[in-house]
């Protein structure tokens, strides 16, 4: 399964390391990752923002209650390990956000 992960650059080294922490939100929806990951920096300030394609097994997700403004997310509640990333997209996430 196919899912995205949108963050803060200065996350990126962590997650390359370790992989995505238990808890951590995911999405089926590239562009709500996007928009996640632009308004995450420029609320905190960040350098840029990056989205991370994930592949994850189904059964290692679950839905989540609503997550910042958008329904239908998803979650891992133990997290993934930095082999399932599959890319890492440093371009500007607005192209790809939701309108």
């Amino acid at each position: 399964m196919i899912v995205y992960h949108g963050t803060t650059i200065d996350c990126l080294e962590s997650i390359e390391r370790e992989g995505l922490r238990a808890g951590s939100f995911v999405s089926e929806n590239r562009g709500l990752a996007s928009q996640y990951s632009w308004l995450r920096a420029t609320t905190l300030g960040a350098d840029a923002c990056v989205l991370i394609e994930l592949d994850v097994p189904s059964a290692a997700v679950v839905d989540a209650q609503s997550w910042w403004w958008a329904k239908g997310q998803l979650q891992l509640p133990v997290g993934c390990p930095a082999s399932c990333i599959v890319s890492v997209d440093h371009s500007d996430p607005r192209q790809f956000s939701l309108d």
